[in-house]
C-alpha cells in the first residue's frame, strides 16, 4: 500500500552543556556506582573523551581517552592506573586530579568541564570515594535507550517539552538518564536542550533532537511552529503518491510550495536531467504548441527510450565506479563504460547491477564488471584486495553508510562500531589480482581478478580474527572454499536489506533534484535525516516492487507535481533548500556544459583519440584531461563519494568562459551556426528569437526582444550575432539549471 499522507519523522544532533541537577535529587553517597554506565557517559556528558579534548588519538598532555568512551577497559587503565594513578586521589576523592582539573581548580587547557554543584561532578566524587570500581565483567548490558516525547508539534504559544532519555537493560530494567545523556540538534537556530532536558525553542521549523549514552542513540523529531504570521495555501493537485506525501507535510512545515512550472521550464529541465542536454528550438515550438493533455508524459516516455539517456546516466555510474584508465587500463576503461552504458540502456534492474558489480571476477577486459574491483586494491596496484578500503566504499556506495570513522573507533554519531567495520572488511579480503592476459604497459594492462580461500582481516584492539559480519549483526557461515562477497552481495541486494533500496532511490532522486531525500546523498545516518522520511519509505518500497526498475523509479519522480515545480519562489519558501517546495537553482555539470556550448555554438568539441562527434558525456575515461572540463568539476572518478564533483564557482570558470578559446573559437568559427544565422535572410526579430531559443530555451520576453532587435538591426550582423551569442551563453540563465 502506498502512503497517501506525511506526518513528521527526522533525526539530528546538537552538544547540551553539562545538566547541574538540584541536590535534592542527587542519589545518595552510598548507592553504587556503575564505571561503565555512570562515569563513563558523565565524561561523554562533559566533553572529556571528545574528539577537540582527550577522545583525540594522540590524547591530551599524555592522558588519553578512546573516543565518546568506545573503549572503556583502556580507559579505565587510564584513568586509575597511568601516572602512578595520580589522577584520582581514593582518599579525597576532591583532590582527584581529574576533578581539579575538570572544574578548572588548576590550569586547564580544555577549561572548565564540571560544576562542583553538578550531579555529574557529586557521582565521580562518589565512584573515587567508592574505590574507582570497574565493574566491566559484562554481567549487565545495555540494551536500547529511548526518549520521549518521540516526536510532536509545537504551536508558537505552547510550551515546549521536558525530553527524557531511559535506558533498558539486559535484566530488563528501565532506568532515566537524561542527565548523563549527551544532547545534539540539527539545527541550534530552531532549538536546542536546556540543562534539565527541556526543548528551548530559537525560532520556527522542524528540528530533530538526539541523545547518546553508551554508545546508544535516541531520537525525538518537532516541528517548532510560526506565529509571526498567517500560512494558508490552497493544496496543489497531486499527479502522484510523491505529491500525496509532499503536499501535506509542506502544509505541516508552514511552507507554501511554488506554481508548475511553464512548458518551457519543464522541457528544458527534462532534456537536461534524462538526457544532460538541451532542447533544440524546434523541439521547444512544437512542445509548446501542443495543447494535447498528457504531453508532459508521453514525451518522458520517449527520453527515457531513447540512447542519449544511456548516455547520460551512464556517465553518473562512470563517475562513482573508478572508470579512469589509471585503475583499470586504457582499454579497461572503454570495456567498462560500455558495459555500464548498456547496463542503462537495457535498464538492467538495480539489484542485478550491483550483485554483477559486487561479484565481478576474471579479466577485467573480457569481464569489465570485475573493473569495480582494481581501484579496491592495497596502494592501487598491489596484487592483493585492500578490504579496509573496500569496506568505506562498498558500505558508502551501496548502502549509502559512512563507516569509515569506525575504522579508527566506533562512530561517534552512529551505532557503527569496529565490529561492523572489521567484519564487513572480511568479506573482501579473500580477492587477488594478476597481469593479464592483455598487457601492453601500465595504463594498457588486463588484470585478472579472482577469490581464493584463505585470508583474514584482524581487529585492531582485540587481535582477534574478525569473522565476517553483515551490517544487522548477523554473521553468516561461510565456507573457505566459497567467494565472501558472494553472501554479501546477495545479503546487500535482497528487498527485505533496510539500506539498499533507500539509497538507491535517494542517489536517483539526487540525481533529478539536486539534493538527495537524506543528502548528502550517500550519508545515511541518524544525525542526517530525511527531509521527508515517508516518502523515502514510500518510493523505496516502490522499488522493491518494480523489481528494481531503475526507469520506472525516475518515471514516477518526473511525473510528480513535485518535480514539475517552479523555480519561482513563495514569500514562504523562498528560504527552503531542504523540502522541495520549488525547483532549485543549480550549475549544468562540466559536461552538460561544454555539450551545450557546442549545441548552440553548432561546433563539436573534438577530443584528441575519440572518435569525431563523441559529446563530452560519454568520454569513457577519467583520466581524459580536458582544461574546461577540469575547470567546471568534472571528477577524476577516483572516490565513491558523489562529492568528488565539485559543483561551486570559481575564478578559472569565468575566464574560460568571457575569454577562453573554447568559447570564443565555437562563437567565430566560420563553420558555426553564429555565422549560419548572420548569413540567413531571417529578420532581427527572428534572430532574436532563435538565439533566445538556443540559449534559454524559451521565446524571449517582449523587453529582451526590444532589447535585441535593435542590436541585430545592424549592417555588421556577423559581429552583431557573435556578440548577442557570446552574451547569452555567459548569462546565468543559460549556465544553470532550473
Amino acid at each position: 500500500m502506498r502512503p497517501v499522507a506525511a506526518t513528521v519523522t527526522v533525526l539530528t544532533f546538537l552538544f547540551a552543556p553539562v545538566a547541574a541537577v538540584p541536590a535534592d535529587d542527587a542519589p545518595a553517597d552510598d548507592a553504587p556506582v556503575s564505571y561503565q554506565f555512570d562515569v563513563q557517559p558523565a565524561l561523554t556528558r562533559a566533553g572529556c573523551n571528545a574528539g577537540t579534548c582527550h577522545g583525540t588519538p594522540t590524547g591530551k598532555n599524555g592522558f588519553h581517552l578512546s573516543l565518546r568512551g568506545f573503549d572503556p577497559e583502556h580507559d579505565w587503565t587510564a584513568l586509575t592506573r597511568e601516572v602512578n594513578g595520580r589522577r584520582i586521589n581514593r582518599q579525597t576523592p576532591e583532590e582527584s586530579l581529574i576533578l581539579l582539573k575538570g572544574t578548572a581548580s588548576v590550569p586547564h587547557e580544555g577549561g572548565r568541564r564540571l560544576h562542583k554543584d553538578s550531579q555529574l561532578y557529586r557521582l565521580l566524587v562518589r565512584w573515587i570515594r567508592q574505590g574507582a570500581p570497574a565493574d566491566l565483567d559484562g554481567t549487565t548490558t545495555l540494551t536500547s535507550i529511548s526518549m520521549q516525547p518521540a516526536a510532536g508539534q509545537i504551536e508558537h504559544d505552547a510550551d515546549p517539552p521536558r525530553l527524557t532519555v531511559t535506558a533498558t537493560f539486559s535484566d530488563g530494567s528501565p532506568r532515566d538518564v537524561t542527565h548523563l545523556a549527551r544532547f545534539s540538534s540539527t539545527d541550534e537556530a530552531i532549538a536546542s536542550v536546556a540543562d534539565d532536558g527541556t526543548l528551548e525553542r530559537h525560532g520556527p521549523g522542524e528540528v530533530t533532537i538526539a541523545a547518546e549514552y553508551v554508545s546508544r542513540f535516541a531520537s525525538s523529531t518537532f516541528i517548532l511552529r510560526r506565529g509571526d504570521v498567517e500560512v494558508t495555501w490552497e493544496r496543489p493537485p497531486s499527479s502522484n503518491f510523491i505529491d500525496d506525501l509532499v503536499f501535506p507535510r509542506l502544509e505541516q512545515l508552514q511552507i507554501e510550495p511554488s506554481g508548475l512550472s511553464s512548458d518551457e521550464e519543464f522541457l528544458r529541465r527534462i532534456c537536461l536531467d534524462l538526457h544532460g542536454r538541451l532542447p533544440t528550438p524546434d523541439e521547444i515550438r512544437t512542445f509548446v504548441a501542443d495543447s494535447s493533455p498528457g504531453k508532459r508524459s508521453r514525451l518522458i516516455d520517449d527520453l527515457l527510450e531513447s540512447p542519449q539517456f544511456a548516455d547520460w546516466w551512464a556517465m553518473k555510474w562512470t563517475d562513482r565506479l573508478g572508470c579512469n584508465q589509471r585503475f583499470v587500463g586504457k582499454w579497461g576503461a572503454q570495456k567498462y563504460h560500455q558495459w555500464i552504458r548498456h547496463a542503462m540502456a537495457t535498464n538492467m534492474p538495480e539489484d542485478e547491477f550491483f550483485r554483477q558489480l559486487l561479484t565481478g571476477t576474471g579479466g577485467n577486459y573480457s569481464a569489465p564488471p570485475a573493473s569495480f574491483w582494481r581501484r579496491l586494491r592495497v596502494g592501487g596496484i598491489a596484487d592483493s584486495s585492500d578490504p579496509l578500503m573496500a569496506a568505506e566504499e562498498i558500505s558508502q556506495l551501496v548502502l549509502g553508510v559512512r563507516i569509515q570513522c569506525a575504522r579508527c573507533h566506533n562512530h561517534p554519531a552512529e551505532r557503527w562500531t569496529q565490529d561492523d567495520f572489521y567484519g564487513l572488511a572480511a568479506f573482501f579480503v579473500r580477492l587477488k589480482f594478476k597481469k593479464g592476459p592483455y598487457y601492453n604497459h601500465t595504463y594498457d594492462r588486463e588484470d585478472t581478478v579472482y577469490p581464493i580461500s584463505t585470508g583474514d582481516v584482524r581487529h585492531p584492539r582485540t587481535g582477534k580474527i574478525a569473522p565476517p559480519r553483515l551490517l544487522d549483526g548477523r554473521l553468516p557461515a561461510i565456507p573457505d572454499d566459497e567467494d565472501r562477497r558472494v553472501a554479501f552481495a546477495e545479503w546487500a541486494t535482497s528487498p527485505e536489506n533496510p539500506w539498499f533500496a533507500r539509497a538507491a532511490v535517494n542517489r536517483i532522486w539526487f540525481h533529478l533534484h539536486g539534493s538527495g531525500i537524506v543528502d548528502p546523498v550517500d550519508d545515511f545516518r541518524s544525525s542526517n535525516p530525511p527531509a521527508h522520511p515517508e516518502l523515502l519509505d514510500a518510493l523505496s518500497e516502490e522499488f522493491v516492487r518494480s523489481g528494481f526498475d531503475r526507469k520506472e523509479l525516475i518515471r514516477q519522480v518526473v511525473n510528480s507535481r513535485v518535480y514539475q515545480l517552479s523555480s519561482q519562489p513563495t514569500p514562504t519558501n523562498a528560504d527552503d533548500d531542504r523540502y522541495f517546495s520549488h525547483r532549485s537553482i543549480r550549475l549544468l555539470h562540466a559536461e552538460q556544459l561544454l555539450d551545450a556550448i557546442a549545441d548552440v555554438t553548432g561546433v563539436d568539441e573534438k577530443f584528441p583519440a575519440m572518435p569525431p562527434g563523441t559529446r563530452a558525456i560519454s568520454l569513457p575515461d577519467g583520466e581524459y584531461k580536458h582544461p574546461f572540463l577540469e575547470a567546471f568539476g568534472r571528477p577524476a572518478r577516483a572516490s565513491a563519494c558523489e562529492c568528488e564533483r565539485d559543483s561551486g564557482l570559481n575564478f578559472s570558470q569565468a575566464l574560460h568562459l568571457v575569454g577562453g578559446r573554447i568559447v570564443h573559437d565555437k562563437i567565430h568559427s566560420e563553420s558555426g551556426r553564429a555565422a549560419a544565422l548572420a548569413g540567413s535572410d531571417r529578420s532581427a526579430d527572428a534572430l532574436a528569437e532563435e538565439l533566445v531559443l538556443l540559449t534559454f530555451s524559451r521565446f524571449p520576453t517582449e523587453e529582451e526582444r526590444k532589447l535585441l532587435v535593435p542590436m541585430l538591426s545592424v549592417d555588421d550582423r556577423r559581429r552583431a550575432v557573435e556578440d548577442v551569442l557570446w552574451t547569452l551563453i555567459n548569462h546565468r540563465e543559460f549556465l544553470f539549471q532550473h
